[in-house]
């Protein structure tokens, strides 16, 4: 009796285990109904948007007891947040571009602040980005905008480029001191 019931708690324990897994494998593989674009809405944005040539991000928030214009608000800082990331990778991937024809000496001097002209890039670029589309669906708000990849890529040379002139600056300077005190 003992073994029967000794087995019967293991295949609960089993059971009880494998489900549970099973479900959060499906949750990772398929996507969540709450926060799917509709189908519709996707359409609309292919329609607005040139992925070959625009950064675009879609950002949504809920309706709620507030009102459509604080969900509009909250849909379009969260579209922003969103094209920022993807900002910030584009103008990663250029500065590392232009590193590579650097010496190593240069880049131990550019390398250290990278992170902080990446942030500062994006935050410029994101100032240009445009609102193509806002969308009001199931209790949802979406907002649509959008950034010109040339943009991102001339103010990344801009900003990378105003780095050198700076830092070279800096050292003539301190160049022109040193040669001073003689």
């Amino acid at each position: 009796m003992k073994k029967i019931n000794f087995t019967l708690v293991l295949f609960l324990i089993i059971l009880a285990t494998g489900c549970s897994s099973l479900d959060s494998a499906l949750s990772n593989v398929l996507p969540s109904k709450s926060n799917a674009v509709p189908l519709e809405l996707q359409e609309q944005m292919a329609t607005r948007v040139n992925p070959e040539q625009e950064l675009f991000a879609l950002g949504s928030a809920e309706i709620e007891t507030s009102g459509a214009i604080i969900a509009q608000s909250k849909a379009n800082k969260n579209a922003k947040d969103l094209l920022k990331g993807k900002i910030k990778k584009e103008v990663a991937i250029n500065f590392n571009s232009f590193m590579l024809n650097m010496d190593s000496y240069s880049k131990g001097l550019a390398a250290p602040v990278l992170p902080d002209l990446t942030e500062y890039a994006s935050e410029l670029i994101l100032k240009n980005a445009s609102q193509k589309g806002a969308w009001e669906n199931n209790k949802k708000v979406y907002s649509l905008f959008v950034v010109e990849r040339d943009d991102v890529t001339l103010q990344s040379k801009n900003v990378f480029s105003t780095f050198l002139e700076d830092i070279s600056g800096r050292l003539l300077n301190t160049k022109d001191k040193l040669s001073g005190e003689e």
